[in-house]
């Protein structure tokens, strides 16, 4: 059974980091120690060498500005070294968690350290809304994302058309509104690409730990490609010729009439940290109202993807009469 996860991950490191932070002040008698008040403590309690102790100094200095972002943006392996070197009785953010996470209760003693991670947390929420975002899509500047849209080759088909590819008004729309939110949150290195290119996928980039967005269900090369291998395709299979989709053992099915369709919004981890987001539904309107959830509440799907922990996740929504809610979630390893 995976861990529990109750609590945000970036709450807990930020917890974790108070923590430590409130035992410095504590040792030294100051609300805000300066570097050469902690070198002096780090050298008498723990003697480490001058060089390392300078290094440790700045950075929990740093730490101690709680109305500036160094503590949200802090490694929780920076953490857990000022910790060791503090001797204090959680020298690990896990032991931590674990700590808070056995009696998550107002009484207490480690909640007063979460409590005062989200009041600190909301002096920065652009910022913190940004570190999310990108934890969501695990994005990386150095990689950054590339999306995928369904290729619709009209021209090739129909020699009255122009002999050119063009994607559904439904995955466009999706696509120009995931584009703007990534924007939004700073996450520029950007991409377009048609499924002719999905074999580059396969192929050349299978390796990189990047992330990629794959828009639409059926008729996605690189959602079709994914979902037909282990283990993704124990859990989730679809049914394009029937219109249904299968979570889990479950089929699903949309219904014109009714305006009733189902999507899903998938974040598959691969080998080597190449990360997969997929948004779809079983019709182009599931795909068209999925994406303005996306759009608008996507830090309610972030806060469902890591309430547990688990490598990869697909959430599967309902949408009838105009409205979106979660129907069904399947977690895997």
């Amino acid at each position: 059974m995976p861990q529990q996860r109750k609590i945000p991950y970036h709450t807990v490191k930020v917890g974790y980091g108070i923590y430590i932070i409130e035992e410095i002040r504590k040792r030294i008698n100051k609300e805000q120690p300066t570097e050469t008040d902690i070198r002096r403590m780090l050298l008498k309690n723990t003697k480490p060498t001058m060089d390392a102790a300078v290094v440790m100094a700045k950075q929990m200095s740093r730490f101690c500005k709680t109305n500036k972002e160094f503590l949200l943006k802090a490694k929780e392996e920076t953490l857990d070294k000022i910790a060791v070197a503090l001797g204090l009785p959680l020298q690990q953010c896990t032991h931590f968690y674990e700590r808070i996470n056995q009696l998550y209760k107002r009484s207490t003693h480690y909640y007063t350290y979460l409590q005062k991670a989200e009041q600190y947390m909301l002096q920065f929420k652009m910022a913190n809304d940004e570190i999310y975002f990108k934890q969501l899509l695990n994005y990386r500047e150095e990689y950054g994302i590339k999306t995928m849209l369904i290729t619709y080759p009209f021209g090739q088909l129909d020699s009255n058309l122009p002999a050119s590819d063009f994607g559904a008004y439904t995955d466009i729309k999706t696509e120009v509104l995931f584009k703007e939110l990534c924007s939004r949150m700073n996450a520029t290195q950007y991409k377009l690409l048609t499924d002719n290119l999905v074999d580059r996928f396969f192929k050349k980039d299978i390796q990189k730990p990047d992330t990629w967005i794959s828009i639409g269900l059926f008729g996605n090369k690189l959602s079709y490609g994914l979902l037909t291998m282990p283990p993704f395709n124990a859990v989730f299979k679809w049914l394009p010729e029937e219109n249904k989709i299968m979570l889990a053992g479950k089929t699903y099915a949309a219904n014109r009439e009714k305006k009733q369709d189902y999507a899903v919004f998938a974040r598959l981890q691969l080998a080597r940290g190449k990360t997969i987001i997929i948004i779809g539904g079983i019709e182009g309107y599931g795909t068209e109202k999925l994406g303005e959830y996306v759009w608008r509440n996507w830090r309610k799907i972030y806060d469902v993807v890591f309430s547990e922990i688990s490598d990869s996740v697909i959430l599967l929504y309902k949408i009838a009469a105009g409205k979106i809610h979660q129907q069904d979630l399947v977690r895997f390893n």
